[in-house]
């Protein structure tokens, strides 16, 4: 399968709406509720043919879009550190081989986040004594139980920086389990200014790279067509449910590197 994403925004979009409408066979308001996020946007997921059927119509009406094959596998390394040299960057995973960069070759620096959102209901049930019922059947009935919906929520969020080079290989430095000690001296006391320095100490070794920072905000915003990211258990009176951004920001991240690939960026 493929994923039709939209890389640029639509301009026009009720003109932009009926050209997806008509081509991807879906009603005008589903089309115009697909083109309403801010790019990167996600308006299909299709067999490879159709999808590439219907990237062609988008283009030849001058929107920017473009596909994702799900079956490709990128080179894609989680690094652990990073070592700066003067002509290219080593990144180094917990377990398995090295990635090297050449600082020339580096397209693409994107800062982002995910978050895990979990929520949680119950039941309560209480027991209190009822004065009235009493009265009302002589004693027969002494208490009354009562229920009550418990809810909770909590969202946990965690911020990456992807580099990608001119042949698609990638690299992901996540908040979490990274080691800032490669920033030396520019080393700062929480890792939320340490991601701050390492995007800026990539973005000085790679002058020449687009560089993004939206996906902070859009990676956090759950997808269509993504799975895995959503779970739900009900057992009894009680419910939870998880909601986890992090395989969408993959694939907006993949839509961005293709947009500057294929010229559509910056």
């Amino acid at each position: 399968m493929k994923i039709v994403a939209l890389v640029r925004p639509a301009g026009e979009v009720p003109e932009a709406a009926q050209v997806l409408a008509a081509a991807a066979g879906m009603a005008p308001a589903e089309a115009r509720m697909r083109l309403a996020p801010e790019p990167p946007a996600l308006l299909a997921r299709l067999a490879p043919d159709a999808a590439d059927a219907l990237v062609k119509t988008l283009q030849d009406a001058g929107l920017a879009a473009l596909t994702i094959d799900e079956s490709e596998t990128a080179e894609r390394v989680t690094a652990r550190t990073v070592t700066f040299g003067s002509a290219q960057a080593t990144f180094t995973p917990r377990a398995g081989a090295p990635l090297t960069m050449a600082w020339e070759d580096v397209t693409v620096i994107l800062r982002g986040a995910s978050s895990l959102r979990t929520q949680s209901e119950h039941t309560e049930k209480t027991t209190q004594v009822a004065l009235g019922a009493a009265l009302i059947t002589g004693g027969l009935k002494m208490t009354k139980t009562t229920e009550k919906s418990v809810r909770g929520a909590s969202e946990e969020t965690s911020q990456l920086i992807f580099v990608f080079d001119r042949d698609g290989r990638g690299a992901v430095l996540p908040e979490v389990g990274f080691d800032f000690s490669c920033l030396g001296p520019a080393m700062q006391p929480s890792r939320t200014a340490n991601m701050v320095a390492l995007a800026r100490l990539m973005r000085e070794r790679a002058p020449g790279a687009f560089y993004d920072e939206r996906l902070l905000r859009l990676g956090r915003r759950p997808l269509p067509f993504v799975l895995g990211g959503a779970v739900q258990v009900v057992s009894g009176a009680t419910s939870h449910s998880r909601i986890n951004t992090a395989q969408g920001l993959d694939v907006l991240a993949e839509a961005m590197r293709l947009g500057v690939a294929r010229g559509y960026l910056p």
